[in-house]
């Protein structure tokens, strides 16, 4: 072998190895899953639900479910004198990516403490649902735990179409890399750094642009959304219950957002039916770019602080009622 050949063959054996290292260090540091927390759900309206009783590892995090079926301790019951506030929407209410103490409906009990609100806050977040499943949990489970404010999270997704129900065997586990590309958590990475890196130069790179989340809104999203609130509204009023819909931003630079125009439009909609709402956005006034705010380079939900910002934003708008 000539000297060339020797010292092209040691610069791959160091880059592969190198490559190598780096998929492996970075595999340590992807949230991962163990036993799936789902199981299939005879509720009308919602194709899974939590196991209750249940402990798992999930996105990360050790996830410990109620005997409701929601995340977190049993619930208390209502006490004279004490909001109780009913918090209900998809992964961003549950929270993806981060432990319990950090999620927002903790968050929002300490916020409402701090401003001399008693009040218990129960969790009924579930990743995936969409505003369809969520009208379900209002109707079939929230209102049942006589909550004096119903408080939706709504995020953009939540105005495509309900997963499709399937079978959920009882020892399956979530494969943490799906959708990763080459199922590589160095490539994953890669796309990460490189999103970011061209947000920073006014670039938005991402799998939808705000021509095609508004394409989804105007081709049945807005039809799903509008009928999931007045079922809300409806059950909400006869029950005598305020019900509040806080919309939760995407976690990007904000003039590029993809999902901007999405949420401002269903802010109004909202507002159009006299529903209250509270777009968490102000929570950041000032920064234009909410990156920071996510979990982790591989899970774009809210961090703890991403959380206890949109936390203090909503004990405000609660308390002023």
């Amino acid at each position: 072998m000539s000297s060339f050949k020797r010292k092209l063959a040691t610069v791959a054996v160091v880059l592969v190895t190198l490559v190598g290292g780096a998929e492996l260090l970075l595999r340590r540091a992807v949230p991962h899953c163990a036993v799936t927390p789902f199981r299939n759900s005879d509720v009308p309206g919602l194709m899974a639900e939590l196991r209750p009783g249940f402990e798992t590892l999930y996105r990360g995090h050790v996830v410990r479910t109620n005997s409701e079926g929601y995340r977190g301790p049993e619930w208390p019951e209502p006490r004279e004198g004490a909001l109780r506030v009913a918090l209900v929407g998809d992964s961003f209410t549950f929270g993806n990516a981060v432990a319990f103490e950090d999620t927002l409906g903790v968050g929002l009990a300490a916020a409402l403490d701090g401003r001399g609100v008693d009040a218990d806050v129960l969790n009924l977040g579930v990743p995936g649902y969409a505003a369809e499943n969520v009208a379900a949990v209002v109707e079939h489970r929230a209102l049942a735990h006589e909550p004096d404010v119903v408080v939706y999270v709504f995020f953009a997704n939540d105005v495509e179409p309900p997963l499709v129900e399937r079978e959920i065997p009882p020892d399956a586990e979530i494969d943490a890399m799906f959708g990763f590309p080459l199922r590589s958590a160095l490539a994953q990475w890669t796309l990460v750094m490189v999103k970011r890196a061209a947000s920073k130069v006014g670039v938005q790179l991402g799998s939808k642009t705000a021509e095609d989340w508004e394409a989804i809104y105007d081709d049945g999203g807005r039809d799903r959304y509008l009928s999931a609130l007045e079922r809300m509204k409806a059950s909400c009023d006869a029950a005598g219950v305020r019900l509040v819909v806080a919309v939760f931003p995407f976690l990007t630079r904000l003039d590029l957002s993809p999902t901007g125009p999405l949420e401002r439009r269903a802010i109004e909609d909202a507002e159009a039916l006299g529903i209250e709402v509270v777009p968490l956005v102000e929570a950041f006034e000032g920064e234009g770019d909410l990156t920071r705010y996510r979990a982790s380079v591989f899970d774009s939900h809210p961090s703890g602080e991403g959380h206890r910002r949109a936390a203090g934003w909503l004990a405000m708008a609660l308390d002023r009622r």
